[in-house]
């Protein structure tokens, strides 16, 4: 199932690299620069329902436009409450010997992709759907970060060329694996992959 959703993940930025490269520099440059200053802790979670938006559209197909990244500041307040709730039961999770805190970081991993698909969703709401949408997924998604890891490890070979290439892979196959454990993709996870 994975390997689909990789594969898939290619196929679809095959066209697409020069875009997907400028759109997730320009979200990198942007994530880095806020964070250095306490402004980041208000447009953090803006920019990652952004990024959503943009990479489910290259996940189904859609038209790419660098201006999707700042969709997500249509809705202010939902992203804002949804990246501090976030942030803050990750740490808090952390604080109780990291495990916990993996946990929670993989169960609210979906957050940003609902918000994308339901602006108006509520912030905590969309927390508690993530939450739910990964039950029986987040060793799947676990291993599926572990892949990225590998691959991180591939790009240092390639003095961090391979970086630009692996940013936007990665934030297409988290949106091709939205769309599987949602069912609306041809990936869809059935019952035999699901693993509690």
């Amino acid at each position: 199932m994975l390997n689909s959703i990789l594969s898939d993940s290619q196929n679809q930025l095959r066209n697409n690299w020069i875009v997907a490269i400028t759109t997730v520099l320009v979200y990198g440059i942007l994530t880095a620069v806020s964070a250095s200053f306490v402004i980041g802790i208000l447009v953090t979670g803006h920019l990652s329902v952004g990024i959503a938006m943009w990479s489910l559209n290259v996940a189904r197909g859609q038209e790419l436009r660098m201006e999707q990244l700042f969709e997500g500041f249509k809705n202010f307040i939902s992203p804002m409450v949804a990246s501090l709730l976030m942030s803050t039961l990750i740490v808090i999770g952390m604080i109780f010997f990291i495990i916990p805190g993996i946990i929670i970081a993989l169960g609210l991993s979906q957050t940003f992709y609902i918000l994308a698909e339901q602006p108006r969703k509520d912030g905590l709401d969309a927390l508690q759907e993530s939450w739910n949408l990964m039950k029986g997924h987040k060793r799947t998604y676990l291993l599926l970060l572990f892949r990225y890891f590998l691959l991180g490890i591939a790009c240092i070979f390639t003095m961090g060329i391979g970086f630009f290439f692996l940013a936007p892979y990665i934030h297409v196959t988290n949106a091709n694996f939205f769309l599987a454990i949602k069912g609306e993709s041809s990936n869809s996870f059935d019952a035999e992959y699901v693993v509690n």
